[in-house]
């Protein structure tokens, strides 16, 4: 079953089971957290075109992310990593800006969807109602998002704000 961005159903139900597994309640997500309880080593080093990359080894995996990168692209770099463990992509893996693969494009779904879960930012939405014209810059704040990446999951999930507000 495809989603409207083409990630698959399969991604956001995965990133769900790791918000479930791990017990977590609301805003933000530690994808950092959920490396060290999976015995995951998280590496912050300088790279010139790649955001991250992770390397599933038996003995020492490890997650990779660029430091040159803002903290909540590292964080996203994090999760987008976590997505190729838990949809078992393989050993290697490399996450290159504007990568368009079926992998990569189901990593970003699942980053999107576990840092961003659909039911948190419903409630999240509504909470914030009544403050429509910093909205957006509140949720990116709490969930520790970019804005590019809430505006795409709010618009994803078919979340209106006033006429006047371009999201």
């Amino acid at each position: 079953m495809k989603q409207r961005d083409g990630g698959s159903a399969d991604a956001e139900r995965r990133a769900q089971e790791v918000v479930d597994r791990f017990g977590l309640k609301g805003p933000p997500v530690s994808p950092g957290e959920i490396c060290r309880a999976l015995g995951i080593t998280v590496r912050v080093r300088p790279f010139d075109y790649v955001a991250g990359l992770f390397i599933n080894d038996d003995v020492f995996p490890v997650i990779v992310v660029n430091s040159r990168e803002r903290r909540v692209r590292q964080r996203f770099t994090i999760a987008h990593e976590l997505g190729h463990y838990f949809l078992g992509h393989g050993r290697k893996s490399f996450a290159e800006p504007g990568g368009r693969g079926r992998r990569e494009r189901d990593a970003e779904r699942f980053a999107a969807c576990l840092l961003m879960p659909a039911a948190w930012v419903r409630r999240q939405w509504k909470a914030y109602a009544a403050n429509y014209e910093n909205r957006l810059a509140i949720l990116a704040d709490l969930f520790q998002v970019s804005s590019a990446a809430l505006k795409r999951r709010v618009k994803e999930l078919g979340l209106k704000g006033p006429a006047r507000l371009k999201i």
